[in-house]
C-alpha cells in the first residue's frame, strides 16, 4: 500500500527551477534605477512571495510599484532558462503509474505555466492545474486545495502538498492534506511541515518504498 496516491505541487521552486530567472530579472530590474543588491537579497524576499518582493523593494529605495512590476514582466525570460528540478518528473510519472494524480496550484498566470510544462512535455501528466487566473484565494487560503480534494475525492491522509515557501506548507496544513516541504536553500521554517525534502530522489525514494 502506498503511503500517499496523490501530489499538489507548487510550481515556482518546486517543480521548476524558476528561481535563478526571476532572481537575474528581479537584479536587471533593479540595475536600470541603479540600484546594486546581491542575489541572496532579492531570492530572500521572493522566498516569501513574489508580491512581497516587489513591495518590499518598491518601499526600500522609493521606486514607483506599478512600474517596478512592469519593468520586471518586461524581461524576457524563456522556458528554457525555467528547468524542471531533477527527478520532478520521475515522481509525477510514478505517482501516474501507481494510479494517483498530481496536481498544480500555483500563484502564476495560466499561459506561462502552460508554456513551461509544454515545453518540458509534461502538461500531460497533471490532472488539474490551477492558477492564478482561476480566482481562488492566495495560499496559505486552502480553498484551491480544497476544491481539488473535493472534486477529485481525494483521501486527506493519501494526499501530500509539495513546496519551497511557508505558505504552501500553511495551505496543506490548512487544507489537513500531508506537507512536504522542498528545503533546496537550507532555509528555517516554523511552519512545522510532515515532511522535509532538499532534493526530489529522496521524495521518489519515499514513494517506491510505499
Amino acid at each position: 500500500m502506498n503511503l500517499f496516491d496523490n501530489i499538489i505541487w507548487d510550481f515556482d521552486g518546486t517543480l521548476c527551477n524558476t528561481y535563478p530567472s526571476m532572481v537575474k530579472a528581479f537584479s536587471d530590474t533593479l540595475k536600470e534605477y541603479n540600484i546594486e543588491v546581491s542575489d541572496k537579497a532579492i531570492l530572500d524576499q521572493l522566498k516569501i512571495t513574489m508580491d512581497n518582493a516587489f513591495k518590499y523593494f518598491s518601499a526600500k529605495y522609493s521606486i514607483d510599484l506599478d512600474e517596478l512590476v512592469r519593468k520586471y514582466l518586461n524581461k524576457e525570460k524563456s522556458p528554457k532558462d525555467r528547468p524542471l528540478y531533477n527527478n520532478t518528473r520521475e515522481v509525477c510519472e510514478t505517482i501516474c503509474d501507481i494510479g494517483g494524480n498530481n496536481f498544480i496550484v500555483t500563484h502564476r498566470d495560466q499561459k506561462s505555466t502552460i508554456e513551461i510544462l509544454d515545453y518540458y512535455n509534461v502538461t500531460h501528466l497533471f490532472k488539474n492545474i490551477i492558477t492564478s487566473d482561476d480566482g481562488f484565494k492566495r495560499k496559505p487560503d486552502p480553498e484551491a486545495f480544497d476544491y481539488i480534494k473535493e472534486k477529485y475525492y481525494l483521501a486527506k491522509t493519501k494526499t501530500i502538498a509539495v513546496g519551497d515557501r511557508e505558505l504552501d506548507i500553511q495551505a496543506a496544513k490548512n487544507s489537513g492534506v500531508i506537507s512536504c516541504y522542498f528545503n533546496e536553500f537550507d532555509f528555517e521554517t516554523s511552519a512545522n511541515p510532515d515532511i522535509i525534502i532538499t532534493s526530489f530522489d529522496e521524495l521518489l525514494e519515499i514513494i517506491r518504498k510505499n
